[in-house]
């Protein structure tokens, strides 16, 4: 799901007594199904008042547990106050994730300084799951921030939500004063995978990494050898 969530003010006791907007996306049309050798893909229109379109695509691989979601969204330009999310409701019921920052693992919750956010986490791009039921292992190709647990915004939280298993990936944030340009519009693409193991498996962020890398290919061009560089390798 893409959620929009609105809300304006600066002080926290101001933006307590404000009521958040939340207004998810909605499907445009029925999805468009196309199989491949290796996987099935659905695509699929989304509407939302915040975005001149949206698109979203599910790639699931057919003999591996491995899924892709894509999205792509053409935000309008407003200076208006408003976070974009996508939720991720993942079948790892109270478990807290594993997560790493700047390559320190830690737990969220478990592993924070006292009176440090709780609210949102900066991750190297990865969050594993060890579950009863299995290895989750989600990475996203571009987002940096995550929250835990439905409705993250303003929730002051001191504890781990009920609902951890909802990991919702920030897209878009223009309520903090930063440096970058707030009113960021346009077309945008977010990449996330999904990964899943019967057995436990150990947390490595260059792994999950590549889970959303591409491969790259380098062709070497037809130039002459050099007549040193071969007379020092095919000579004794």
């Amino acid at each position: 799901m893409l959620a929009d969530i609105r809300y304006g003010g600066a002080r926290r006791e101001e933006l307590r007594r404000r009521t958040l907007e939340e207004v998810p996306a909605q499907d445009a049309a029925r999805a468009l199904v196309v199989e491949t050798p290796h996987t099935i893909r659905y695509t699929q229109s989304l509407r939302h008042p915040r975005l001149q379109w949206g698109t979203r695509v599910l790639e699931v691989w057919k003999r591996q547990p491995r899924a892709r979601y894509t999205l792509r969204i053409n935000r309008l330009s407003s200076a208006a106050p408003e976070i974009f999310y996508v939720s991720f409701p993942l079948p790892t019921g109270s478990q807290l994730p594993r997560l790493t920052n700047g390559g320190m693992p830690f737990v969220p919750f478990a592993d924070l300084l006292p009176g440090t956010c709780r609210d949102y986490f900066a991750i190297d791009g990865a969050a594993a799951y060890d579950t009863p039921d299995g290895y989750w292992l989600w990475v996203s190709r571009d987002v940096p921030l995550i929250a835990l647990g439905a409705a993250p915004t303003l929730a002051f939280r001191t504890a781990p939500p009920p609902d951890v298993n909802c990991l919702q990936a920030m897209l878009f944030s223009n309520v903090w004063y930063t440096n970058f340009v707030a009113d960021s519009h346009g077309v945008m693409e977010f990449q996330f995978d999904l990964a899943w193991s019967p057995a436990p498996q150990p947390f490595a962020p260059a792994a999950a990494a590549a889970l959303v890398s591409e491969p790259a290919v380098l062709i070497n061009p037809g130039l002459p050898e050099d007549p040193h560089l071969s007379r020092r390798l095919f000579q004794p």
